[in-house]
């Protein structure tokens, strides 16, 4: 249904839209500021001339974000949204709830990746933070976070998380600190005035990890929930940060009907973080490693082994942490060797074989099955984790010998290449 702006309508519509800044916009002298300008443009005259409903409602989005620099204003003219906004949500049927339901747990309760990267490195593709009281969704968080308990630092990927509920970001978080409870957040909602704490649980399901090293990768796509667990276990000295600003949109917005049939969206609350006092409206959370999205993975692992090595207390695992670590720098930038430097290390070393196929070496032993070599280098190659091989070249470049050296430290050895 469309209807006929009238001066009363438009003059209502533009009143009602000063009375939620001045009452309701999330800080007060900002919303007094707006409220007088909107108040002074219709004074002026400056809507009269403006006949149709949705070019008002354009108007005065533009003249409210512009005054209260605050991109978040919108006004809208839609009669049908207005409707299915009467009905509320206590409309919603059975059957909706049902779909939502099964939409989520497809979704795997927004965890869409888990893996275990070289280092003992846990690393966790989290695209949202679905409802803690969906069916399925405590348990599977539980589980997520007792498998990665068992790795000595974790990378947890936000860079296309656009956020989800406060209470599932609070286990979370609640994870990776001492079970006395520690203020992390609060949020000031100005409609009531009133300002709520958020704090870490004492209990969770499982172990914790206080002082696991904690990755987190951003983009300018993390936005919301996703920028809120970067901010506050940044903020906490928890997590580093690592990509790119995100989307900085931290205030959260409320919608009203206003005459019926126009909507205005407008912000009513914001984070105060008990650590910065503010929050990442408008500026983003800033990385601490800043790369572009698409090597934060990359830097971030390469980071965290080279925290670990620095660290690392005994020898053995100082030796498999440089062992990983050659691997995983290999694994973001893999040698690539032509056939020709490739045949030269074909032939017969005592009881093994290096041969040439779909351009790769490959290595078999007497006996036993074949494996592909991955080049870490001109000469030296991996077969698969756990075993090395580097190559011994005569003057002309040809293969004389190959070395072995095992992942776990034990004893290796050279093998002469047969003619």
């Amino acid at each position: 249904m469309h209807i006929e702006l009238t001066p009363t309508i438009r003059q209502a519509v533009a009143r009602d839209i000063a009375r939620l800044a001045r009452e309701k916009y999330i800080f007060p002298e900002k919303g007094l500021e707006t409220a007088q300008f909107i108040e002074a443009q219709l004074e002026q005259g400056c809507y009269d001339e403006i006949s149709a409903p949705g070019e008002l409602a354009d108007r005065l989005t533009a003249d409210l974000r512009r005054v209260s620099n605050d991109q978040h204003w919108l006004v809208s003219y839609d009669s049908t949204l207005t409707s299915a906004l009467y009905m509320g949500e206590e409309e919603a049927s059975e059957e909706d709830m049902t779909r939502l339901k099964e939409s989520v747990r497809r979704a795997n309760f927004g965890i869409q990746k888990v893996e275990r990267l070289p280092g003992n490195i846990g690393y966790v593709d989290l695209r949202g933070f679905a409802w803690i009281g969906f069916p399925g969704a405590g348990d599977s968080i539980v589980a997520l976070m007792q498998l990665l308990s068992h790795c000595d630092a974790l990378i947890f990927d936000v860079r296309r998380n656009g956020g989800g509920e406060v209470e599932t970001l609070q286990v979370y978080i609640s994870y990776f600190v001492q079970p006395e409870p520690k203020l992390y957040d609060s949020f000031y909602y100005r409609p009531t005035n009133e300002t709520q704490q958020f704090w870490t649980m004492p209990y969770v399901p499982g172990n914790r990890m206080p002082d696991v090293p904690l990755y987190i990768l951003t983009s300018r796509v993390t936005g919301s929930g996703g920028e809120a667990f970067a901010y506050i276990l940044k903020g906490m000295g928890r997590a580093t940060v690592v990509g790119e600003p995100t989307l900085g949109a931290a205030h959260t917005t409320d919608m009203e009907i206003i005459q019926e049939h126009f909507q205005v969206e407008y912000p009513s609350g914001r984070s105060i973080s008990p650590f910065t006092q503010g929050d990442w409206e408008g500026v983003g959370v800033q990385p601490d490693i800043a790369v572009p999205p698409e090597e934060a993975l990359q830097a971030a692992h390469l980071h965290a082994l080279e925290r670990l090595i620095h660290g690392c207390q005994g020898d053995t695992r100082k030796r498999e942490l440089d062992w990983d670590l050659e691997i995983a720098c290999n694994s973001y930038a893999p040698i690539r060797l032509d056939e020709a430097t490739l045949a030269r290390y074909v032939g017969q070393y005592g009881d093994r074989t290096i041969g040439l196929a779909g351009g790769a070496l490959t290595y078999s032993r007497q006996g036993g099955g074949s494996w592909r070599l991955v080049p870490l280098g001109e000469k030296r190659f991996l077969c698969p984790d756990w075993l090395k091989l580097e190559f011994n070249l005569d003057e002309h470049g040809q293969a004389l010998s190959v070395q072995f050296a095992y992942r776990d430290g034990r004893p290796g050895l050279t093998l002469q290449k047969e003619n």
